[in-house]
């Protein structure tokens, strides 16, 4: 198979100045960082200068071209541009004494050679949540400011703060695709609720939303580029036709909205937040003020007049279908809210079932995730493309659940890719005394008793934390029990 250094390659710098003089490209070819991590897919046409910009941040000084998988770069015109100069090749030095390895490939292979595979998962969280961990304290405390400040000046917004912490979350969800599932969650804690929701809401929608943009984007091209010219009443001779649903730059002041969506509640008295007992008629409706109402108010106080922010603020509790109830504000049509606004409430919906309230415990993420879709499949065909990046990107099974197999073991789910899991009890329910390999589960294996059971309902978060090993439990936030 022909790697990216067979292909044709031109600097970034290059490419900069020719899409900025109009040109466009598509690589033909993903595009990866060293630790595989996808940056730019094959089909996608990028004709702004903030795709390569962003591509150069991460390290990738040289685009390759795939010619022969409908790669290519053109003008304006629609004229293609060759590129005659093969792939840059880097110099290597003569043959010396053999040097010694760098320190962190040494540091590699002694965790290789002393560690298990699942020892090696396991520390690859642990490390990944530690990273996560200290980006969700500095999210934390400027929320924190930005609230204090708020109260304190009576509707100022620290504009700035805002936007250094969202770039920083992100930076790190568009980094790591499953980073936002070790961002949250503190499961057992109500305390500081609005804080830790306006992160996770932020972590997890960017993550939706990036993942929506992308499929639904491609299948739009998709469908474009199978359709004849003709049919089109296009007289160009071009037939290389693309739609992007999302820019960079609009993702990320989605993401500026999906952190700012709640503040409205900073103006809602807190014994009505925080009421333990169900809201009276009254009660309820002082609360649903802090979207359009409260949140408006406050967003015309400080001049924020982006379209993202002030509709993800505003319309976040709309209906999503015609029929559905306790929604608001109620006159809104279902099919004239932005994709976006429909991911933050899914988002919304997700983090607040699954989080403690001082009224109710948190539920298992499995579970929500599965009312979630249940509860908005069959709707409209947008919203079908908005639950499909909702349950890729969160997973069926989300990181850190606990469910159970049909051969009576419970497993903890250690990735949702697969997913890949860790049994922790034998197939009485008895926890395991040693620790066992991972699985990756398949629907299609033929051995049964290694596939889930459906019929038995997750496990709640404070019944995992009961049952779960030791060297586990950073990894449910235990420090919250």
């Amino acid at each position: 198979m022909p790697t990216q250094s067979t292909f044709p390659q031109i600097s970034i710098e290059e490419l900069v100045e020719l899409v900025q003089t109009g040109h466009s490209v598509k690589t033909g070819i993903d595009i990866y960082t060293k630790s595989n991590m996808l940056l730019l897919e094959k089909d996608f046409l990028v004709d702004r200068t903030i795709i390569l910009q962003n591509l150069k941040k991460k390290g990738i000084e040289h685009i390759p071209i795939n010619y022969d998988n409908k790669g290519g770069i053109w003008k304006k015109n629609g004229e293609e541009i060759r590129i005659k100069k093969p792939a840059p090749e880097k110099k290597t030095k003569p043959a010396q004494k053999v040097s010694r390895r760098p320190e962190k490939e040494q540091a590699a292979n002694r965790l290789h050679r002393n560690y298990s595979d699942i020892e090696l998962r396991i520390l690859e969280i642990n490390n990944q949540k530690a990273i996560a961990g200290e980006k969700y304290q500095n999210a934390k405390d400027n929320i924190k400011k930005v609230i204090k400040n708020l109260q304190d000046s009576g509707g100022e917004i620290d504009f700035g703060t805002v936007q250094e912490t969202v770039e920083d979350l992100f930076s790190f969800v568009t980094e790591q695709s499953s980073a936002f599932s070790y961002l949250t969650k503190e499961i057992f804690s109500y305390d500081d609720y609005l804080y830790n929701h306006s992160i996770n809401v932020c972590a997890i929608g960017t993550a939706v939303a990036r993942k929506f943009s992308e499929h639904f984007s491609s299948v739009v091209n998709s469908s474009l580029n199978s359709t004849p010219v003709a049919d089109l009443n296009d007289t160009s001779n071009d037939t290389r036709q693309h739609y992007t649903c999302y820019y960079e730059d609009e993702l990320y002041n989605i993401s500026i909205g999906l952190f700012m969506h709640d503040l409205g509640k900073v103006m809602i008295d807190k014994e009505i937040l925080n009421k333990k007992g169900k809201l009276s008629k009254e009660e309820f409706a002082e609360v649903k003020k802090h979207s359009a109402e409260k949140g408006g108010e406050l967003l015309d106080k400080n001049n924020i007049s982006n379209p993202f922010i002030r509709n993800i603020t505003k319309y976040h509790h709309v209906k999503l279908f015609e029929t559905e109830t306790k929604c608001y504000p109620p006159e809104q049509d279902p099919l004239t809210i932005p994709p976006y606004v429909k991911i933050c409430k899914l988002a919304d919906i997700y983090d607040a079932m699954t989080s403690k309230r001082c009224y109710k415990e948190a539920f298992s993420p499995v579970g929500v995730v599965s009312d979630i879709f249940h509860k908005y499949a069959q709707q409209d065909r947008i919203l079908q493309y908005i639950l499909h990046a909702f349950v890729n990107s969160i997973g069926i099974y989300p990181p850190g659940s606990i469910v159970a197999l049909i051969s009576g073991q419970l497993v903890y789910i250690l990735d949702s890719n697969g997913p890949t899991v860790l049994p922790i009890t034998d197939a009485s329910g008895m926890p395991l005394k040693y620790k066992a390999d991972p699985l990756v589960l398949n629907s299609k294996s033929d051995d049964r008793e290694l596939q889930m059971d459906r019929r038995r309902a997750p496990l709640s978060p404070r019944e995992a934390y009961q049952i779960i090993p030791s060297y586990l439990r950073n990894n449910i936030s235990a420090a919250q029990a």
